[in-house]
């Protein structure tokens, strides 16, 4: 079965809870004969996409999702104006694992309701072995119509590897029967400047390729427990990267002319220090972070380097000590421990420069759009 892409209709219809100019009502302040009057900016433009595994072991995931869809958006809308579209790729496995669909694809759409439908539908069955259509998936989402000059964010959610890794029991052990390689997908999507946060939902063999797909779109990956958790991580992610995409020019900007005046590529950490020093010299505000229970979301681990550093899951398989295949050192997830029990995820507003970690996010970033 072949995975296809299933369009939208096209829409002109935009989220309803932000206010058009017109209906505000005017005042002294707010009057076209003022002539000092301000300009609020244009709304920014987030595209965002889930990408969600549908196999059986993801009904709570699923659940939460259809839950949530309205209160995601209201929430990413409160704190700044955004004209948000939304897209999904649901996705389970290739025949005969799997005998249903590999995947079913919505593109972006401004219609909360069509979201809300296609949401609806999903369901959680069927899967066959243990890896699934992710590359597919991925495929499919680095397709999609994004705006030249939106925030594009893809929430990546999952609970089995993709094939091709590896794993024992693979029905596919060389990949995705269709030809996708996710390593050479991702690296797409990052040229196209699509971040990918990856929501790892427990701890498996092969979680590290997650790590590895999110960091190199300079996103971040989200290893949690418990379903209920996935609005806040959406929201948090999604506020993040639309305060750091207004960014990205000067940080790209960086990054080109210390490599110009060193006539050599530069490590990442060492490029990220000057971006942060040239953000604390410039100033701003208006940065955002996401947070869980106070805290920085996890670092990526030495494992996520087999991913970043391959240039195919051929030559990743090649891996002597099988480093690629480890699963994650915070079990099954950041939320697992007691303390963490009521923990939620916050957005925290930075005073003024981005911080060491999204700079060296921007840092990927840069690298990866301007080749």
């Amino acid at each position: 079965m072949k995975s296809k892409t299933i369009k939208a209709p096209k829409i002109s219809m935009e989220w309803v809870d932000v206010p058009k100019t017109e209906d505000v009502p005017k005042t002294e302040d707010t009057d076209d004969k003022n002539p000092e009057k301000s300009v609020s900016p244009a709304p920014s433009e987030l595209d965002l996409v889930f990408v969600v595994d549908n196999t059986g072991s993801m009904g709570s995931w699923i659940r939460s999702a259809q839950e949530n869809v309205q209160k995601i958006i209201r929430d990413i809308v409160a704190v700044e104006e955004t004209n948000v579209r939304l897209a999904l790729v649901s996705y389970r496995d290739h025949p005969p694992q799997d005998k249903s669909f590999v995947t079913q694809t919505h593109d972006f759409t401004s219609n909360i309701s069509n979201m809300q439908k296609w949401v609806d539908q999903m369901r959680a069955d069927g899967g066959g072995d243990f890896p699934e259509a992710v590359a597919a998936a991925l495929y499919d989402a680095d397709n999609l119509s994004y705006r030249p000059n939106s925030t594009k964010v893809c929430i990546l959610i999952a609970d089995a590897p993709p094939h091709g890794l590896g794993c024992a029991g693979d029905g596919f052990p060389d990949g995705c029967p269709l030809g996708h390689d996710p390593l050479q997908i991702t690296r797409s999507m990052a040229a196209k400047g699509i971040t990918i946060y990856s929501v790892i939902c427990g701890n498996f063999e092969g979680q590290a390729f997650y790590q590895g797909v999110a960091q190199m779109t300079g996103g971040q990956y989200i290893p949690i427990s418990s379903a209920h958790l996935l609005a806040g991580v959406i929201v948090g992610g999604a506020q993040e990267e639309i305060s750091l995409e207004k960014l990205m020019q000067d940080a790209q900007n960086t990054v080109i002319a210390e490599e110009e005046a060193a006539g050599q590529a530069l490590d990442e950490d060492e490029l990220a220090a000057k971006v942060q020093n040239m953000f604390r010299k410039k100033g701003g505000a208006g940065i955002r972070k996401i947070q869980f229970g106070g805290a920085d979301l996890p670092d990526f681990e030495d494992c996520a380097s087999h991913f970043t550093k391959g240039n195919s899951l051929a030559d990743v398989r090649k891996t002597k000590n099988k480093g690629h295949l480890a699963f994650g050192s915070y079990g099954a997830g950041i939320d697992s421990a007691p303390a963490m029990d009521e923990a939620t995820f916050t957005t925290t507003d930075l005073a003024s420069a981005p911080s060491y970690k999204q700079c060296k996010r921007m840092v990927y970033k840069s690298k990866a759009r301007k080749k």
